[in-house]
């Protein structure tokens, strides 16, 4: 069993995700590779069976409603706000247990921008604003009307940099979700559905909102969860539930609702600290890689990051960096040309990577054909040059294996020799070159 940390005053009123959840680390002896902590040590922690809240009881006793209710009641009553705006970075101690498990649900999510995200048990909606600031449509949804007036006042005080998709703040009355079937690409739940009594009715809905082949992820505590000291004193508090999360449970119930697939995550937000020589042994697979899958397995005692799967994944297209691959052939017309003629060329283009690549209509992910300028010695002397789109059309993309041939002239720079280097290019997420593409490079002369 894991020790956990203690929260000051009223951080201990927490009520969903941000302010839900349990944070666990090892002690810091075992973070230094000592032993473990043992249960004997462990179970010192935990309140006396006698004087335990059954959580089960408590859902018996109280309405979805009753619940939901609690949990506005205790945004409503918060005078100061600041501390809740100044999420996941409020506080030094608990930021690592919100960020690291926050990272791992976003890279198994496989996000791409422009996609739809649904935030489950929002909160204060500091998850919804780092997903913004990536680029997905995102709807916070939280059964608290106030919580969400801060989600908007977070959004105000620290502005979206850039372009991006404006929020929906959705308000979510603990059965229904109100969107339409298939409507959201992604689901992500931090530290929220272990507050819900009515898990069942919950993963269906969350089932019906998710498009076919989407992901749904979710950070929550452990199998022992309602009965450490601080799941104890919030549902003797304040009426929140703190169920325990046991996987079999929820799977047998995202079965019966259409999930065809569940994956769990195995991590340690906490760092082993070893010296240069244990982690040169580490390395070369050594004692210290039993120390950190020890870490990892003590952490994961008490944490479940889980993915559930909706239907068979669709292909990944252009917005998605890794799996973009290309195979150029470029053919110059002339390479000496008078001053103000245009260099004619033609290109063969292959997409010999796994991803489908988006027309010049799509913002961002269209894949271009660009153009490099360097000097006669080599020296970069514009990245963005030129650009040429590969396709006619809106509907014209090109799909792994596919190859196109295409046509045009570059403008000439003034008198000089250069270089000229063709690459293609995914609008706002990488040059392919990037990726290991091979790119041309071709001599040319202005005169």
């Amino acid at each position: 069993m894991l020790n956990f940390i203690k929260r000051r005053g009223r951080d201990l009123k927490r009520r969903i995700r941000g302010e839900a959840a349990v944070a666990v680390v090892l002690p810091a002896t075992s973070v230094q590779r000592n032993d473990p902590p043992t249960a004997a040590s462990a179970s010192a922690e935990k309140p006396a069976d006698d004087n335990l809240i059954d959580v089960r009881q408590l859902v018996a006793q109280l309405s979805v409603e009753e619940l939901s209710e609690a949990a506005e009641e205790y945004f409503r009553n918060i005078k100061d706000w600041n501390y809740y705006l100044a999420k996941p970075f409020a506080n030094a101690g608990e930021m690592p247990e919100m960020i690291v498990p926050f990272a791992q649900l976003v890279q198994g999510l496989q996000l791409v921008p422009g996609m739809s995200v649904l935030d489950f048990g929002a909160g204060t909606c500091w998850s919804s604003r780092l997903l913004t600031q990536m680029g997905c449509s995102v709807i916070a949804l939280d059964v608290s009307p106030t919580v969400l007036k801060v989600g908007r006042e977070l959004y105000a005080r620290q502005p979206i940099v850039g372009d991006q998709p404006t929020p929906r703040f959705l308000e979510f009355d603990g059965r229904k979700i109100d969107l339409p079937d298939a409507s959201v690409d992604r689901i992500i739940c931090l530290d929220a559905l272990h507050h819900v009594p009515n898990a069942a009715t919950v993963l269906a809905e969350l089932g019906r909102v998710l498009c076919e082949g989407g992901i749904a992820a979710f950070s929550e505590p452990g199998p022992e969860h309602s009965k450490a000291p601080q799941s104890q004193y919030e549902m003797r508090m304040y009426r929140v539930v703190e169920n325990d999360v046991v996987i079999g449970d929820i799977w047998r119930q995202a079965q019966a609702v259409g999930f065809t697939d569940l994956k769990l995550a195995i991590f340690n937000p906490k760092a082993l600290l070893i010296s240069l020589t244990e982690f040169e042994e580490y390395l070369a697979g050594g004692e210290p890689n039993r120390w950190f899958a020890d870490a990892a397995r003590h952490y994961m005692l008490q944490h479940r990051a889980f993915f559930l799967f909706k239907g068979e994944a669709t292909a990944f297209d252009s917005r998605r960096r890794e799996g973009l691959r290309a195979e150029l052939k470029i053919d110059l017309s002339a390479a000496r040309v008078s001053e103000g003629q245009p260099f004619a060329f033609s290109a063969v283009i292959a997409n010999t990577g796994e991803n489908v690549w988006l027309p010049t209509t799509a913002a961002p992910g269209a894949v271009h054909l660009g153009v490099h300028l360097f000097n006669a010695e080599g020296t970069l002397l514009d990245l963005d040059y030129m650009r040429h789109k590969l396709t006619p059309g809106a509907g014209s993309k090109i799909r792994p294996g596919e190859t196109v041939s295409y046509s045009g002239t570059i403008n000439p720079p003034p008198r000089g020799r250069y270089f000229i280097e063709f690459d293609l290019v995914s609008e706002g997420i990488c040059w392919f070159e990037s990726n290991g593409s091979q790119t041309v490079r071709l001599g040319v002369e202005v005169v």
